[in-house]
């Protein structure tokens, strides 16, 4: 019943779309996570380190100036082990002059990490059983996306986007974490988006 819910939402969802001032937008993203991280025990530090490169898909969904947007990457920790990360978000989209787009998003982060199995990541870091998909959406803790896009084209886009953490989660509702200070700012994450336009 639940599957057939989720699927009548999406097709009502995508007319929608279809009917409205909307885009559907695909691309790719190349990340670079500077913060220091703990996963598995493990410490990956701040320093510069080319392993802490990602290369990710995202895909932005507009409707007049709201947009969704999800945007995942997957990198590589060890050669026994692959962490898949994503964003799902929800935000505004505004022109700046003719060229340019802004837009901000938020919205939960869910990790996991495949080492023989996969497991998910919670937000201490540490290795726990993989639950259903909107129980791990609960307990993902939500994460600001800065967009600043440049129109190369009718259906091309290049920009950047800057990831800000939050320890806000829907699970704890802890509302006073929701806004991030000058600390979250400190460990975001900056990538490099290419985009193109679906429709």
């Amino acid at each position: 019943m639940k599957k057939l819910f989720s699927f009548f939402i999406l097709i009502i969802t995508a007319f929608s779309l279809c009917a409205l001032d909307s885009s559907f937008d695909i691309g790719v993203n190349l990340s670079y996570n500077a913060a220091e991280e703990v996963v598995d025990e493990k410490v990956y530090s701040g320093a510069l380190n080319l392993d802490r490169l990602a290369v990710g898909l995202e895909m932005r969904g507009n409707i007049s100036n709201f947009q969704l947007t999800v945007a995942g990457d997957i990198s590589i920790l060890d050669t026994q082990s692959m962490m898949f990360s994503g964003i799902f978000g929800a935000g505004i989209s505004v022109d700046l002059f003719k060229y340019l787009k802004f837009g901000i998003t938020t919205g939960p982060k869910v990790t996991y990490l495949y080492r023989e199995r996969i497991k998910s990541v919670d937000n201490n870091g540490e290795l726990v059983e993989a639950d259903n998909f909107f129980t791990e959406l609960a307990k993902g803790e939500f994460h600001y996306r800065l967009l600043l896009d440049i129109l190369a084209g009718p259906v091309m886009s290049i920009g950047l986007a800057y990831t800000v953490p939050t320890k806000f989660t829907i699970d704890e509702g802890n509302w006073a974490e929701i806004i991030p200070g000058k600390e979250n700012f400190s460990q975001g994450q900056v990538a490099l988006c290419i985009q193109m336009k679906v429709f």
